[in-house]
């Protein structure tokens, strides 16, 4: 499987801290990820060596172990599996996923890479671009 990365970047006039919470708290956190999947959500452990599920609202989506875990600096995912209705799928091998928050006097540059398979990056790499504007506009709220 032949894997791009997406790699974007984005200023947002808000402190790391609330960038943070706007990313992994559950109400705001599905409502950035609509720009993926309407109905995205997750479930697990946000702590290092944690697991979360990504899921859509038919348990469709994918598992992950947090591999490292700053908070309101750093969190990297290993992608491990799809997951379909629930039920571990195809391996997803070393594909990762990294969210890195840099704040300068107030404005945090939030960072995101993510590996993806080829047939799916252009997608992807437009939602991403509607996730940050997203998550931007809500921290600045």
């Amino acid at each position: 499987m032949q894997t791009l990365t997406i790699d974007q970047q984005l200023k947002i006039n808000a402190p790391a801290e609330k960038v943070w919470r706007v990313l992994w708290d559950n109400d705001t956190y599905k409502k950035w990820a609509d720009a993926y999947m309407p109905g995205s959500h997750y479930t697990g452990d946000l702590k290092q060596e944690g697991r979360i599920k990504f899921l859509d609202p038919g348990n469709n989506g994918m598992e992950s172990e947090v591999v490292s875990l700053t908070e309101n600096r750093e969190i990297t995912f290993h992608h491990l599996h799809e997951l379909q209705g629930g039920k571990e799928g195809q391996s997803l091998g070393n594909m990762q996923e990294k969210y890195t928050l840099s704040e300068h006097n107030g404005v945090t540059t939030l960072t995101l890479t993510s590996d993806m398979p080829e047939e799916y990056f252009n997608d992807m790499d437009a939602a991403t671009k509607k996730a940050l504007q997203i998550i931007k506009d809500l921290a600045e709220e």
